[in-house]
């Protein structure tokens, strides 16, 4: 027959107010209705047999020992009820593999499974995958771990393995046996659930290794007080539990719902498990985020199925798997950038962090090679020659990150040296930064720094207009979530770069003069907000502020300087045409330096016209893209375009001309065609300025032809 879980109109409220954290519990645990109580104060008898406790005053108090008794008895028995014989589960789910690029997070393969689960009394399972889709969206080889696929029944085993051992491998289980003389507990809260026949108290058990350098689970159990069953357990591992050095963290999130008013059965089950580099510290992770839900059980009275012993894992072939049509969420219905607000990983680590007294939970290296981006380590620029740069990265704990760098620009005989420090403070971290004689551009980005040397060796032009800085910056950022924001203060010097690159190189071609700065001291408060609108299987919207002003009694320069833009994008998964569409509005005041001026001409803006050929105090600019793969992953067709508009203003006019640059005079645009290749990383395309004029000669449109990358890449290139 089929099973009936508990859902809110098999409950009535007890009592309206519940605590945040208690009512996290509960929604996860089985949509049931339910009422706070008044915190872990006392277990009271739930029967003959039930232990009598008292006040819980913390770690190890009798109420906690207690419980976690019950918990451990109660793991030697099917479900916490000895009567339950048989069962068979429908479950479906997804697993996402993620990239991270300093924060940001991309889905790089998406997979969904449907699963036919089979249990019987002892301990005989039988998982069969019978469902199974899947999309790459960037290149990958990853092959998972067969436990990242499957359903995890009785909340694993005595001992904990994840990753077929290879990530975590016998880690003692919290309610295992022998877990008493290795763990310590402590009651956090409760809750009360009102059955039709009966209530379920169910508390929050908090649970840490007595040793905080131990191999060992640290999060929270939900015990329910009268069968010991675990309704949800949420942990993450100390530094000893991970046996692959690529490992960042991990985190396990098992839900149970209560079924027929009496099994504590499998629910929900969310695991993460971020990765990098074990010797070298990149801006960029990788992560294995992985949601299963069951749809349905079926309690067999009729005993239609016998398993033999042990568990067996099983998989349709790839053609029944792709005839399976019943799913119950699209392929990206699942948690994708950012986890839900009950499962979220981040929190589950923050709460595991005070718990082991504030010890270091994250896996990796302490010390590591590192380098901000691909070009600090060899890049050749025209104020500089061949730059040779190196760096590296000491983490003392996982709350706090120092990282130093530095290399010598050899065409320039100019060293440079850079010093960072990161320190989390709750949601937000804290930054100090220090930098000497930094290689900083005017501009925007036009292109990522390895396609910038590779332009100037192959055209003699780098795409920048640099000048150097000195200084520091303390600053104060949320980098996670929907809502991001970052607030600072800097006080740095400006100079002036030189053309350092001869015209040997290039035969007889000229090389585009550095264009001068205004030298001098600048102290600037800076802030910036980010705000995801919408993001799901449609189109994600975000809307992105940031802000400056220098104080001219301070340093040499006075103005304000604000930007604005509203930013769209669709990537579908089913062959349909994909767009993506951005507006940015500048807008400054005071007296601006040339190296603050909004700039628009050529690659990175209006392509087909001269590169920063215009310039101002005010600036408008949209840029659109739209495309379909026609040999997918392999081509896709791309139309492009992009209209702007820049005038000089009060603020700005000075600087202009001393920089070179001029207002457009009106709208600028420019469109063309292109191709996206290999997954759509490399991009390109013909495009046209649309506007020519006699005079200037950088107001005439020409033809031009573009090699780029995806903008996701641009930041650690």
């Amino acid at each position: 027959m089929t099973g009936r879980r508990i859902s809110s109109a098999d409950a009535r409220i007890v009592v309206p107010a519940v605590a945040p954290a208690v009512a996290t519990a509960v929604v996860a645990m089985a949509a049931l209705c339910f009422a706070s109580g008044t915190g872990a104060q006392e277990i009271p008898a739930a029967s003959a047999a039930a232990p009598q406790a008292g006040v819980s005053d913390g770690w190890n108090s009798e109420a906690a020992l207690l419980l976690i008794e019950r918990a451990i008895e109660a793991r030697r028995y099917a479900w916490a009820d000895s009567s339950l014989d048989r069962f068979r589960a429908d479950v479906q789910g997804h697993v996402y593999y993620l990239g991270d690029i300093l924060g940001e997070r991309h889905v790089i393969r998406a997979d969904q499974l449907a699963l036919d689960v089979r249990w019987q009394n002892p301990d005989r399972t039988m998982q069969t995958i019978v469902g199974r889709r899947h999309e790459r969206r960037l290149p990958t080889t990853i092959h998972y771990h067969l436990d990242h696929l499957f359903l995890v029944l009785d909340n694993f085993g005595d001992r904990i393995r994840l990753g077929d051992g290879l990530e975590i491998r016998n880690v003692l289980h919290p309610a295992g046996a022998g877990a008493r003389a290795f763990y310590e507990y402590r009651l956090a809260d409760s809750l009360e659930i009102r059955l039709r026949d009966r209530t379920a108290r169910v508390f929050e058990l908090e649970v840490r290794p007595r040793e905080a350098t131990a191999a060992g689970a640290v999060g929270s159990l939900f015990v329910e007080r009268e069968t010991g069953a675990i309704a949800r357990m949420r942990l993450t591992f100390t530094r000893a539990a991970y046996r692959d050095p690529q490992i960042v963290r991990l985190v396990v999130d098992l839900r149970s719902a209560l079924w027929e008013g009496r099994y504590w059965l499998p629910d929900e089950q969310e695991v993460e498990i971020t990765r990098s580099l074990p010797w070298f510290d990149f801006p960029l992770e990788t992560l294995i985020r992985t949601r299963l839900r069951v749809l349905d059980y079926e309690f067999d009275e009729e005993a239609l199925f016998s398993l033999g012993p042990g568990q067996l894992i099983y998989s349709y072939g790839e053609e029944e798997l792709a005839r399976f049509d019943a799913w119950e969420d699209p392929l990206y219905g699942g948690p994708i950038e950012e986890g839900g607000a009950d499962g979220d990983p981040e929190a589950a680590v923050a709460k595991a962090r005070e718990l082991l007294r504030r010890q270091t939970l994250l896996g990796g290296r302490r010390w590591q090679l590192a380098l901000a981006n691909a070009s600090g380590g060899i890049r050749a620029r025209r104020s500089e020659g061949l730059f040779i740069g190196a760096g590296g990265a000491y983490r003392p704990n996982d709350l706090t990150r120092v990282s130093f760098g530095g290399g010598h620009a050899i065409g320039a005989a100019r060293p440079q040296a850079g010093l960072g420090v990161r320190r989390r403070l709750g949601v937000v971290d804290v930054e100090v930064d220090g930098w000497l004689r930094a290689h900083h551009d005017a501009g925007p980005p036009a292109g990522g720094g390895v396609l910038r040397t590779l332009a100037l060796l192959a055209e003699g032009e780098d795409y920048e207009d640099p000048y150097l800085a000195t200084g520091g910056r303390i600053g104060i950022a949320r980098r996670s979530g929907s809502v991001r924001w970052r607030v600072g203060a800097s006080f740095e010097r400006h100079e002036r770069a030189d053309l350092v690159v001869g015209t040997e190189l290039f035969g007889d071609r000229p090389l585009r003069p550095v264009r001068p700065v205004d030298e001098g001291e600048l102290a600037r408060l800076d802030a910036g907000l980010t705000v995801g609108l919408a993001s799901g299987p449609g189109a994600r919207w975000g809307l992105e502020l940031a802000g400056e002003a220098a104080a001219s009694g301070v340093g040499n320069f006075g103005y304000t300087r604000a930007t604005v833009a509203l930013r769209a994008a669709r990537g579908g998964s089913d062959g349909a045409w994909d767009w993506a569409s951005g507006v940015e509005f500048g807008l400054a005041g005071g007296e601006l330096p040339a190296q603050r001026l909004f700039l628009l001409g050529g690659r990175g803006s209006l392509p087909g016209y001269e590169f920063r050929g215009w310039g101002g105090a005010r600036m408008a600019l949209w840029r659109a893209e739209v495309s379909r793969a026609i040999a997918s992953p392999w081509v896709r067709l791309r139309a492009v375009g992009a209209i702007g508009w820049a005038e000089l203003g009060s603020a700005g006019e000075d600087a202009a001309r001393r920089f070179g640059v001029s207002g457009t005079e009106g709208l600028r645009a420019s469109a063309g065609l292109g191709l996206g290749l290999f997954y759509d990383i490399l991009r390109l395309d013909v495009m046209r300025g649309l506007r020519g004029d006699s005079s200037p000669a950088r107001s005439e449109g020409n033809w031009v032809l573009l090699l780029s990358v995806d903008p996701r890449f641009l930041r650690i290139l």
